[in-house]
């Protein structure tokens, strides 16, 4: 599975400096000749890529302009055009973004600028608890913030956080129905948006977004991914001040319990990708429902929001034979009978204030944010070692119908485990305008945990709690109305997993960052487009690692020494003229491990490089028509810490040709063109594969 990608990278490269570079002197040009007015289309055919000033990611309602944060958001046409077909597909558009989960989103884990576990928000809510694979058709944007931020947010690893903006209730009417159709995995999937007023004031809203997904899996399991998802919200203005919106989830979700595959001594996977691991009948169940409110305030000088959430989630499969391989004989895969029930419900509330005012003659943008969560779950599950299911990868035989509890009276309860966290913070932050173009922002924020934890079968409970004070300062220069200086230092701090205890039964300290960034964000073609460059340098303390003296019978841990990355990124986003759209990024990092000989951090790739790009054929006499292409690199990375399992770079080449005319629009694209075999991600015992060459076809209507 080695593969030369050298011409491949240097084009993308290329492609994305070539259009950095013509950007500025375009810009340029536009001042003497003014060909390049504001974009309008009388009938739009092209999407607008480009973002808006407000995002949601940074809690004190600070224009985009005006944060002294590396941000990336990914709007609805975005997503529409690209057809991603997981919340991945978009976050890895991203510099410096990797994918580090499992096959089939059961483990979404993200690598941002060289660190692992990057949270993701769902309407700024940090859920401990959730269901991987959100329903794409839902999201209003995505957005990503880079460095450590702990302000507003509270745990959190340095690389930077994600955060979904799901479809809220609008005033102007949206009558919205999709129907998608893919290849390779064989699916259909009926879509519904429909939203408006429920009065001729328009204080009364609604919005109700649905969708049904029916998919078969490219390989022979005997188990269809089937998925409801309906998500229903009202929003009621109680005067011209004050709105409360209730909004409410549900999704249930049925599909193959994939375990991808298996990495031999040699770092190559030990089956092909046509190969399941497990059994063709095994089977993944989860249920969410989400309930909640908000309600915001806004005045002349001040808003405020109250938020709330209440999430369930259950997450079972009665049974799968959960796969392993032994060193000694890595030809064959052992199976063993397993059976697991996961069971989270969670309470989230939120407060923020924004205050502006004046102070000494300057202009002060005060936030005051105040935050609690408390999750229980409960996890369960039974395994058989006494049967042994064993698996030929060269003479695939699954062994007959797959067997039930009631099957293995040898089974034992493995685990059975209760926990309790409660989670508490506040922060207060000001964005004080020095003079008109010069704003410096001033955090801090105060973070406690308590988690509560009982072994149920050995009758055993530990008390654990951490808490932590963390800054956040920044700097913004406003060199010139389309030219962006910023510069930052944060923190950031989250607690460890309840399991990593040391020798003495002592919970590890919690893990610390910080980062240093410095950057330029630069508008272009009458403010249609944004470039986003910084260069970056973060470290992290207390990560827990075993103790070399650790037993399997006895197993605990110590924290190591600094790991560090240190890098260069640049982001592209928006309208080159009125046809022509363009996303595009390139992202380097270097990263250190000092506990292993300053080795590269696992899973993270040096290089990554994205495009995709749209354009609008109607002056070329092909009205209504448009057409995009795209390309993702992702260097090579190493899956263990010693650095001896590789996992080769390659390249993913996507097409898409589309037609909009009226309220009709019709889009088919191709995803890994060239149908690349490769792997995903993969660490010292486990990988998973990428997905191969699938086509989709999308036809909406909108009324």
């Amino acid at each position: 599975m080695k593969i030369s990608n050298k011409k491949s990278i240097s084009f993308i490269l290329s492609t994305i400096l070539l259009t950095s570079s013509s950007l500025f002197a375009k810009d340029d040009n536009n001042k003497q000749t003014k060909e390049l007015d504001s974009i309008t289309v009388t009938e739009k055919t092209i999407s607008q890529y480009q973002p808006t000033e407000k995002v949601d990611i940074n809690r004190t309602g600070i224009e985009l302009d005006d944060s002294a944060k590396s941000i990336q958001v990914y709007n609805e046409d975005f997503i529409s055009d690209y057809q991603p077909q997981s919340l991945t597909d978009i976050v890895t558009m991203s510099s410096n973004v990797a994918y580090a989960g499992d096959s089939h989103g059961r483990n979404n884990n993200y690598i941002i600028r060289g660190f692992s576990g990057a949270p993701t928000l769902r309407d700024g809510f940090n859920i401990t608890n959730a269901i991987t694979n959100s329903e794409i058709f839902n999201f209003e944007k995505v957005e990503i913030l880079k460095g450590p931020d702990s302000l507003q947010y509270g745990e959190a690893n340095p690389g930077g956080l994600i955060n979904i903006v799901k479809k809220k209730p609008t005033k102007e009417n949206i009558r919205k129905v999709e129907f998608e159709a893919t290849s390779n995995d064989p699916s259909f999937k009926p879509k519904i948006d429909l939203g408006g007023s429920l009065n001729d004031d328009g204080s009364l809203r609604y919005r109700l977004v649905t969708t049904y997904t029916h998919k078969e899996d490219a390989r022979d399991f005997n188990v269809d991914t089937k998925k409801l998802f309906i998500a229903p919200s009202i929003a009621y203005d109680i005067d011209d001040n004050n709105t409360i919106t209730l909004i409410s989830e549900y999704l249930d979700d049925k599909s193959p319990a994939d375990f991808g595959t298996f990495v031999k001594e040699n770092g190559k996977p030990l089956t092909n990708r046509d190969t399941i691991t497990t059994h063709p009948d095994a089977e993944f169940e989860k249920e969410q429902k989400l309930a909640g409110f908000d309600f915001d305030s806004n005045y002349d000088t001040w808003n405020s929001t109250f938020r709330y959430r209440y999430i369930d989630l259950e997450r079972t499969n009665d049974s799968v034979y959960a796969p392993y391989i032994t060193r000694g004989n890595p030809n064959t895969i052992t199976r063993n009978f397993s059976t697991q029930d996961f069971d989270s419900s969670e309470h989230l509330a939120q407060y923020t204030i924004n205050k502006e005012f004046y102070l000494g003659g300057l202009r002060n943008r005060l936030s005051l944010g105040f935050d609690a969560k408390k999750s229980k779950t409960t996890n369960s599950g039974y395994y058989d070692t006494t049967i042994n299911y064993i698996l030929d990868p060269k003479n695939v035989n699954y062994g007959g119908s797959l067997s039930y509890l009631s099957d293995h009276p040898n089974a034992y309860k493995y685990v059975y485990s209760r926990s309790e966290t409660k989670n508490y913070g506040g922060f207060i932050q000001d964005h004080i305008n020095l003079t008109q173009d010069l704003i410096l922002s001033l955090g801090l924020r105060y973070q406690k945990v308590k988690t509560e934890n009982e072994n149920v079968l050995t009758d055993t409970k530990n008390n654990y709690t951490d808490s932590a004070t963390t800054p956040q300062i920044g700097l913004v220069y406003k060199l010139s109305p389309k030219t962006t200086l910023f510069a930052n230092y944060s923190e950031s701090f989250n607690p460890q997993n309840s399991s990593y205890i040391d020798k003495n039964g002592n919970l590890l300290e919690p893990e610390e960052g910080k980062g240093y960034e410095v950057g330029v964000r630069q508008k272009l073609f009458n403010d249609n487009f944004t470039l986003t460059t910084s260069l970056f340098k973060i470290e992290k303390e207390n990560v827990a690692q075993q103790d070399p003296t650790a037993t399997r019978a006895n197993m605990f841990y110590r924290t190591s020494k600094k790991i560090k990355s240190k890098g260069f990124e640049i982001d592209l986003m928006g309208q080159i003229t009125k046809n022509w759209a363009l996303v595009a990024s390139y992202g380097y990092t270097k990263t250190e491990d000092i506990n292993y000989d300053n080795n590269q951090l696992t899973g993270v790739p040096k290089h990554n490089a994205n495009i995709f790009t749209t354009y609008d054929l109607t002056d070329l006499g092909l009205k209504n028509i448009y057409v995009g292409a795209g390309a993702r690199y992702i260097g090579s990375r190493f899956a263990d810490t010693s650095n001896d399992i590789k996992i080769d770079s390659n390249v993913i080449y996507n097409a898409m040709l589309g037609y909009k005319k009226g309220n009709w629009k019709a889009n088919f694209s191709v995803k890994n063109l060239t149908d690349e075999d490769y792997i995903e991600t993969a660490g010292t015992v486990t990988a998973a594969y990428g997905e191969r060459r699938t086509a989709i076809f999308t036809l909406s209507y909108s009324f």
